[in-house]
Protein backbone atom coordinates (compact mmCIF):
# COMPACT_ATOMS: atom_id res chain seq x y z
CA UNK A 1 0.00 0.00 0.00
CA UNK A 2 1.25 3.16 -0.67
CA UNK A 3 1.48 6.48 1.51
CA UNK A 4 -1.35 8.17 -0.70
CA UNK A 5 -3.40 4.91 -0.60
CA UNK A 6 -2.57 4.42 3.71
CA UNK A 7 -3.53 7.99 3.90
CA UNK A 8 -6.84 7.97 2.15
CA UNK A 9 -7.96 5.09 4.36
CA UNK A 10 -7.00 6.54 7.35
CA UNK A 11 -9.10 9.75 6.21
CA UNK A 12 -12.35 7.66 4.54
CA UNK A 13 -12.15 6.15 7.82
CA UNK A 14 -12.08 9.09 10.10
CA UNK A 15 -14.93 10.45 7.98
CA UNK A 16 -16.90 7.34 8.38
CA UNK A 17 -16.77 7.58 12.09
CA UNK A 18 -17.12 10.89 12.60
CA UNK A 19 -20.55 10.62 10.90
CA UNK A 20 -21.21 7.23 13.08
CA UNK A 21 -20.79 9.29 16.19
CA UNK A 22 -21.54 13.03 15.50
CA UNK A 23 -24.81 12.73 13.38
CA UNK A 24 -27.35 12.11 16.00
CA UNK A 25 -25.81 14.21 18.90
CA UNK A 26 -28.25 17.54 19.85
CA UNK A 27 -27.04 20.73 20.80
CA UNK A 28 -26.93 20.08 24.99
CA UNK A 29 -25.38 17.02 24.42
CA UNK A 30 -22.61 18.55 22.86
CA UNK A 31 -21.64 20.46 25.56
CA UNK A 32 -21.43 17.37 28.43
CA UNK A 33 -17.98 16.61 29.86
CA UNK A 34 -18.39 13.53 31.07
CA UNK A 35 -17.12 12.70 34.61
CA UNK A 36 -14.07 13.21 33.97
CA UNK A 37 -14.16 17.01 32.45
CA UNK A 38 -12.81 15.77 28.94
CA UNK A 39 -13.65 18.21 25.92
CA UNK A 40 -17.12 18.67 25.31
CA UNK A 41 -18.03 17.38 21.71
CA UNK A 42 -18.55 21.16 19.98
CA UNK A 43 -15.05 22.11 21.21
CA UNK A 44 -13.57 18.98 19.46
CA UNK A 45 -14.99 18.93 16.38
CA UNK A 46 -13.74 22.79 15.80
CA UNK A 47 -10.24 21.01 16.85
CA UNK A 48 -10.61 18.12 14.33
CA UNK A 49 -11.77 20.92 12.02
CA UNK A 50 -8.50 22.80 12.92
CA UNK A 51 -6.13 19.47 12.68
CA UNK A 52 -7.43 19.03 8.73
CA UNK A 53 -6.42 22.82 8.29
CA UNK A 54 -3.33 22.50 9.75
CA UNK A 55 -3.00 19.13 7.60
CA UNK A 56 -3.81 20.74 4.27
CA UNK A 57 -1.10 23.55 5.55
CA UNK A 58 1.78 20.84 5.93
CA UNK A 59 1.46 19.78 2.05
CA UNK A 60 1.68 23.74 1.51
CA UNK A 61 -2.20 23.97 0.68
CA UNK A 62 -3.64 27.24 2.16
CA UNK A 63 -6.94 27.67 4.13
CA UNK A 64 -9.35 30.19 4.52
CA UNK A 65 -10.26 30.09 8.14
CA UNK A 66 -6.96 28.57 9.59
CA UNK A 67 -6.53 31.34 11.82
CA UNK A 68 -10.06 31.31 13.43
CA UNK A 69 -9.73 28.08 14.22
CA UNK A 70 -6.19 27.92 15.44
CA UNK A 71 -6.83 29.99 17.82
CA UNK A 72 -9.96 28.58 19.35
CA UNK A 73 -9.38 25.50 18.91
CA UNK A 74 -5.52 24.66 18.84
CA UNK A 75 -4.27 22.74 21.52
CA UNK A 76 -4.25 24.52 24.74
CA UNK A 77 -6.80 26.88 23.72
CA UNK A 78 -9.33 27.84 26.49
CA UNK A 79 -12.71 25.12 26.56
CA UNK A 80 -15.79 27.36 27.35
CA UNK A 81 -18.76 26.11 29.13
CA UNK A 82 -20.70 28.35 27.34
CA UNK A 83 -22.27 27.07 24.35
CA UNK A 84 -22.68 30.48 22.89
CA UNK A 85 -18.93 30.70 22.60
CA UNK A 86 -19.54 27.93 19.50
CA UNK A 87 -20.84 27.48 16.54
CA UNK A 88 -24.11 25.11 16.38
CA UNK A 89 -23.72 20.92 16.12
CA UNK A 90 -25.38 21.72 12.40
CA UNK A 91 -22.79 24.20 11.38
CA UNK A 92 -19.87 22.64 13.30
CA UNK A 93 -20.59 19.15 11.70
CA UNK A 94 -21.12 20.55 8.19
CA UNK A 95 -18.14 22.18 8.56
CA UNK A 96 -16.29 18.88 9.76
CA UNK A 97 -17.62 16.93 7.18
CA UNK A 98 -16.59 19.67 4.41
CA UNK A 99 -12.91 19.56 5.65
CA UNK A 100 -12.50 15.93 5.42
CA UNK A 101 -13.73 15.83 2.11
CA UNK A 102 -11.19 18.56 1.34
CA UNK A 103 -8.70 16.69 2.55
CA UNK A 104 -9.51 13.72 1.19
CA UNK A 105 -9.81 15.37 -2.85
CA UNK A 106 -6.35 17.38 -2.07
CA UNK A 107 -4.64 14.12 -0.81
CA UNK A 108 -6.02 12.29 -3.97
CA UNK A 109 -3.98 14.58 -6.15
CA UNK A 110 -0.87 14.65 -4.23
CA UNK A 111 2.17 13.07 -6.22
CA UNK A 112 3.43 10.44 -4.56
CA UNK A 113 7.37 11.78 -3.98
CA UNK A 114 5.14 15.20 -2.16
CA UNK A 115 4.93 12.99 1.08
CA UNK A 116 8.75 12.78 1.28
CA UNK A 117 9.13 16.62 1.36
CA UNK A 118 10.77 17.43 4.56
CA UNK A 119 8.87 19.94 7.19
CA UNK A 120 10.51 20.88 10.41
CA UNK A 121 14.34 21.58 10.91
CA UNK A 122 17.10 19.98 12.78
CA UNK A 123 16.20 16.89 15.23
CA UNK A 124 12.50 17.91 14.23
CA UNK A 125 12.80 17.44 10.51
CA UNK A 126 10.75 14.32 9.20
CA UNK A 127 8.82 13.58 5.80
CA UNK A 128 5.22 15.25 5.73
CA UNK A 129 3.95 11.73 5.89
CA UNK A 130 4.92 11.69 8.78
CA UNK A 131 3.15 14.27 10.31
CA UNK A 132 -0.61 13.47 8.38
CA UNK A 133 -0.28 9.95 9.56
CA UNK A 134 0.03 11.50 13.53
CA UNK A 135 -2.96 13.80 12.50
CA UNK A 136 -5.27 11.08 11.35
CA UNK A 137 -4.33 8.95 14.26
CA UNK A 138 -4.82 12.05 16.61
CA UNK A 139 -8.34 12.23 15.09
CA UNK A 140 -8.79 8.95 15.81
CA UNK A 141 -7.63 9.54 19.50
CA UNK A 142 -10.18 12.57 19.66
CA UNK A 143 -13.09 10.26 17.84
CA UNK A 144 -12.07 7.81 21.01
CA UNK A 145 -13.09 10.42 23.52
CA UNK A 146 -16.08 11.38 22.08
CA UNK A 147 -17.65 7.88 21.96
CA UNK A 148 -16.77 7.97 26.08
CA UNK A 149 -18.67 11.11 25.64
CA UNK A 150 -21.46 9.30 23.93
CA UNK A 151 -21.11 6.35 26.55
CA UNK A 152 -21.25 9.27 29.33
CA UNK A 153 -24.92 10.34 27.45
CA UNK A 154 -26.50 6.94 27.60
CA UNK A 155 -26.18 6.37 23.84
CA UNK A 156 -25.63 3.32 22.22
CA UNK A 157 -22.51 1.87 20.85
CA UNK A 158 -22.07 3.93 17.45
CA UNK A 159 -20.18 0.52 16.02
CA UNK A 160 -19.83 -3.19 16.36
Amino acid sequence: MSIKEHLLYMLKTNLMLAHGLLDDITEDESMVRGKDKCNHIRWQIGHLIHCDHYSLSLMGHKVEDYDKYAKKYGGGSEISENAADYPGMKELRAELYKSHEQMIDFISTVAESDFEKTIGEGDKARPVWNGLTFLAMHEFYHNGQIANTRKALGRERSFG
